[in-house]
Order: C-alpha cells, then structure tokens, then sequence
C-alpha cells in the first residue's frame, strides 16, 4: 500500500504528503470538487499514480453532473481498471467534512512544490552533464528554469479564463474604441493590425536607411510615456546614439544642427532640458551589448521581465543578433533566431517586435518589397505574426534632404487583414507621422 504516513515517499523517492492528499480526495468526495478546481488543483498535484486515477474519476463524474460518492467514483474507476472501495471509503475517513478543505490544500500545494523544484533540479543536472552545450546555453537554461519556478502558478490558467480574456478584448474593441493589444503610438496602424499582441513577433523591415530604427524608436517613445516598460535590444547603435535620436524626437531638435557648433539659441536649452527630464522617468530599458546571441536575449529579456515588468520587447536588428551555436549555412543561424524571438514572444507572453533588413534587390528592381524579400531567411516570414514592409516609392535619388514619403506595406498578419500605411519620415527629428499620400509642397513645416 503506497499511501501510508504523513511524510511517506512512492514512485521514485519523491517526496510528498500522502495524508494530504487522502485527505484533499476525502473532501472532493463530499462535495468540494469546484472549490479545489477553483484553486487549480490538478492531477499533477497528486504523488500517487492511483490518487491521481480517483481525482481524475471525481472530475469526470462531477462534470457529468452526477452524484459524487464512494459508489459513483467506484464504479468510474472501474471502467478504466481495478478500484478498492475501501480505500474510497478511507480517503472520505480522512476529511470527515468539506471544510477541512482549507487544511488539507496547503499541504498538498507545498508537497507539490517540492516535486517540482527537485524535477527541475534534476533536469538542471542533466544539462550539466551535457558538455555539447556551451556556457551561455548553460545560463540561459539555468535562469529560465529558475523563472519558470517564479511564475509556474501563474500559468496555469483554465480554457475559461482564456476565454473571459477574449471576452474582454472584444468589449474593449467594440465598446470602448480601443484596440486589440498595446498602441504602437500610430493610429492608422493600428487600425490594420490591432496594436501589438501579447505572444506574438512583429516583424519592421526594410533597407538600410529607410527609417526601420527610428520607426521603432518612435513606437518604443509611445508606449514609455504612458508608463508601459519597455525593454529595446540595440545591436547596431548605442545607448547614447538611440538616446540622442530620442531627446531630437521628443524635444522637436534638428539633429544636425545639434551636432554643428553655436547652433543653438537660448529659448533651445530650456525646451531640451525639459524633454531629458521626461525622458529620465521613462520605463525605457536599454541593451546595446553588439555581439549578444539570441540565447543572452532570451535570458536577459526574462531577467528585464522580471525584474522591470517589461511588457514589449523591441530588437534592433534581427540578422544582427549572434546564433547559440556558430558552423551552420546562414540561413539556418538566421532561422534559429527568428524561431527564438518568437518563441522568446510565447514563453514572455507579451509582443516582440523585430527589425530586419531586406534583401538589396528590391532596390534594384524599383519595386514595392515583398515578405520573400527578408533577408537571409524565409523562415523570418513563417515565424512573424505581422510584416511591416518600409519603402519610398520615389527611390533614393527623389528624396527630399529633410522628409520623405514612407509607406508601410502590411504583407502579412496572422490574426488580421493587410494593407498600406502612409508615413511622412521627418529626418532631422528622426521622427514618424502617419499621412494620406502628400505632395512636397503640401508638407507642413516641423514645429
């Protein structure tokens, strides 16, 4: 008999709590199975192979509606095996009312706990013994074990929550105006594709120059002065460059005339140093480690999670970020880390947006770019929610030296439609508007 003692062990040497769980069984027997589905017991929660055979019979004759007893639950066993009605009749012995529900679950859940961590202590060991893998794969593993420990209560949620969730977005949409996921800081954008979406890797891409970074930057500015944290991985500029083209942004700065001496006039200052007072409360947390693989992302994107509550999650650029493991066709190195940012997306369960670079043909060509045009990968496109394609349609040699027309062709959203989005690119301030198509001429002066 595997169930005997209090601080009894069974099947492996896990530890747990048998008592406990007779007695969590005992009350679901008498009437207290929606209260135990109400604290997320599951299955899992059960030591014993055969605790875990009487809860499962319980949910079943429960949610079928019928009477739940020792005769009941009897008979349910049965049909998938053998079943001792004495032991039915113990574990009712073991809580002789439903109210000792509240005594029985804590122990049960701590007993729980303690399986868990040694599981994933031992799977640490594993990975230890390992030697294929190398030192940051070893980290990465390590802290997302140990964060997934964190949170493990938090993700197990029933299909009914998910669906009071869905629930409230379409209320959210329909009645109050407001879209699907985080605002990306462009209204017209965010009519096509319904703002950015917790799990999901939305893919900006273009060719060099062509404003990706600081359409992003812009986006990544919307959401930090409404208090949302942002995490933004910069693997081409710095801390101080991303944050220089910033302050232009949100103080109205011409960033050449910042850059040329005696430039400025006395009424600058004062507007400068007010917006750099802004921007010093922004929940912007910046990376510009150059050389980072997407397994450091991963981890330190887990780690800015965690410790800052990041909500998005912005990468500058994807064909920048370094493979885990080098020697593979490069298209392969790229696959692996587009599939890592949106897996990256899932695990964090909050938006990933991606910056990319675009193959040089489609310069060449003179033609409106494609999603099959993503540089180095087509599995960028398989693995992106959403595609957000940049270019001028007048080309290079059209563009005026201080804005141009940008359209944003939205070629691919999984949960959406698809479309175009006219942007005037403002140069000097580095800064993104959303227009109808324009003449030069009509172009309001910055202000």
């Amino acid at each position: 008999e595997k169930a005997r003692n209090h601080t009894g062990t069974v099947e492996g040497g896990e530890p747990m709590s048998a008592t406990a769980e007779m007695g969590v069984l005992g009350c679901a027997l008498l009437g207290a199975m929606d209260e135990c589905i109400a604290e997320g017991i599951t299955g899992e929660h059960f030591a014993n192979s055969e605790h875990r055979r009487i809860w499962e019979a319980i949910r079943e004759v429960t949610e079928e509606g019928l009477p739940c007893n020792v005769v009941t639950v009897h008979d349910r066993l049965n049909t998938s095996g053998k079943a001792d009605p004495s032991y039915l009749v113990r574990c009712e012995d073991a809580a002789p009312t439903s109210t000792n529900l509240g005594y029985w679950l804590p122990l049960l859940k701590k007993s729980a706990v303690r399986r868990l961590y040694k599981a994933k202590m031992a799977k640490l060991g594993k990975a230890l013994d390992d030697h294929t893998l190398e030192p940051d794969e070893l980290t990465a593993a390590f802290e997302a074990e140990i964060l997934d420990l964190s949170g493990e209560d938090t993700k197990k949620t029933t299909r009914a929550d998910s669906l009071v969730r869905v629930l409230a977005n379409i209320e959210q949409v329909q009645f109050k105006g407001k879209v699907f996921g985080l605002t990306t800081g462009f209204p017209e954008l965010d009519n096509v594709i319904g703002g950015l979406h917790n799990g999901e890797m939305m893919v900006i891409a273009a060719r060099p120059g062509c404003g990706k970074t600081a359409l992003a930057a812009n986006m990544a500015e919307s959401l930090v002065s409404k208090g949302v944290p942002v995490g933004f991985f910069s693997q081409e500029m710095t801390e101080d460059q991303l944050n220089f083209r910033m302050l232009c942004t949100h103080a109205r700065q011409d960033s050449r005339e910042l850059m040329r001496p005696h430039t400025l006039t006395a009424n600058d200052f004062p507007k400068i140093s007010a917006a750099v007072g802004r921007m010093n409360s922004w929940p912007l947390h910046i990376r510009d480690k150059g050389d980072m693989t997407i397994g450091q992302i991963r981890a330190e994107a887990r780690r800015m999670r965690a410790i800052h509550g990041c909500e998005v999650f912005f990468v500058d650029y994807l064909q920048l970020v370094h493979p885990d493991r080098r020697g593979e066709k490069r298209y392969q190195e790229v696959g692996a880390i587009s599939a890592g940012l949106k897996n990256m997306a899932k695990e964090l369960n909050c938006p990933v947006v991606a910056l990319a670079q675009l193959n040089r043909e489609t310069v060449r060509a003179n033609r409106a770019p494609r999603a099959y045009d993503l540089r180095e990968s087509g599995n960028i496109e398989a693995d992106a929610d959403q595609i957000m394609l940049l270019w001028e349609p007048t080309g290079e040699e059209m563009a005026h030296p201080t804005h141009t027309m940008v359209e944003g062709i939205i070629d691919k959203n999984r949960n959406g439609g698809t479309g175009r989005v006219n942007f005037l690119f403002r140069k000097e301030h580095t800064q993104f508007e959303t227009v109808s198509p324009i003449n030069d001429e009509d172009i309001p002066p910055s202000l």
